[in-house]
């Protein structure tokens, strides 16, 4: 499974977060540097405890709170992409974690900051962001967050029914002639958004079950080939209206943030709509030499009731192919 982690802690000294003393916003920084003091300066330890922070100092404050960075600023789309998707996948990881978490758990993101006053004004500098457990205690960059695909979300995803096609195009075939049947094959991607990442989904054909009214079914993984190739066929042994029906079995692959394809568990069934056709017995009849045949003509065809129902073969099987 592909994993977005939250930041790894940088090397410098960060803060810990405390829900209760305000640790964030700069309510607990450590020094980094210490402007030149002909009276002596204090330890660094000193420092930290007083009411006035240090000249130099680096703080964490909470994402949306008086923030003033992205990952922008951090990474630049032309260059590190891969980077700049990394990290914002992250700091909203750390914020949707936090959203279902227990009252008094969950985590918090913040950006990492140094502050330079030296100059009369205070000047920041971006160090990086990281999600922190809310009670003091940093999350451990190597316990990373995973996103993952189900097959129950795979399941609530629209993929769309393959489209069927069997016999002629007119709709009705003679007895016993041979019905011709076949999918359009075809990969279909689509996009979702899981923690606020962004992921695809595609869904790909593996399995093709055939219906074709009278009882006789066919199970192939080949999606067939239009006429006149007879890939997959089947034949009506008795006139009447009949459905054929296609349900297609479908595997699951996702890529996170333009990662890698995994393989989602599971698989997914998709029907396709019925094709009604007609199975028609014909007759030989004397005709009138002299008036040509029209080929084009088709046989009379009932309308479709109770009565016109074609039965059921008595020698139906199932076939795999």
């Amino acid at each position: 499974m592909f994993v977005l982690s939250c930041a790894a802690a940088p090397t410098w000294a960060a803060p810990t977060f405390d829900a209760k003393n305000g640790a964030l916003n700069g309510g607990n920084s450590s020094a980094e540097d210490v402007v030149d003091d002909p009276q002596g300066s204090p330890s660094s330890s000193e420092k930290h405890i007083h009411d006035e922070p240090p000249p130099v100092y680096v703080t964490s404050r909470e994402l949306g709170v008086d923030s003033q960075f992205t990952c922008g600023d951090l990474h630049d789309s032309s260059s590190d992409l891969g980077g700049l998707l990394h990290c914002g996948g992250a700091n909203r990881i750390c914020v949707a974690a936090d959203a279902v978490s227990a009252d008094g758990e969950g985590y918090l993101a913040s950006e990492t900051v140094r502050v330079d006053t030296r100059s009369g004004t205070a000047s920041e500098e971006l160090l990086g962001f990281e999600c922190q457990q809310r009670g003091g205690v940093l999350v451990d960059a190597a316990e990373p967050v995973v996103i993952t695909v189900t097959r129950e979300d795979f399941a609530s995803m629209p993929v769309k029914p393959l489209v069927a096609s069997a016999g002629p195009e007119r709709g009705w075939l003679p007895v016993k002639m041979v019905n011709v049947l076949y999918a359009e094959q075809q990969t279909q991607t689509l996009p979702m958004e899981l923690l606020g990442t962004p992921v695809e989904v595609r869904a790909v054909p593996v399995l093709y079950e055939w219906d074709l009214g009278d009882g006789n079914t066919i199970s192939t993984t080949n999606p067939g080939d239009p006429y006149p190739a007879e890939t997959i066929s089947g034949t009506y042994s008795g006139e009447g209206w009949y459905d054929v029906t296609l349900m297609t079995t479908f595997s699951g692959q996702f890529s996170v943030a333009g990662g890698p394809w995994q393989d989602i568990d599971g698989t997914i069934e998709v029907a396709s709509d019925p094709i009604p056709l007609y199975s028609k017995s014909l007759e030989s009849r004397l005709v009138n030499g002299d008036i040509p045949v029209d080929e084009d003509e088709d046989p009379w065809i009932p309308e479709r009731t109770a009565a016109t129902e074609g039965p059921r073969d008595p020698e139906a099987t199932h076939r795999e192919i």
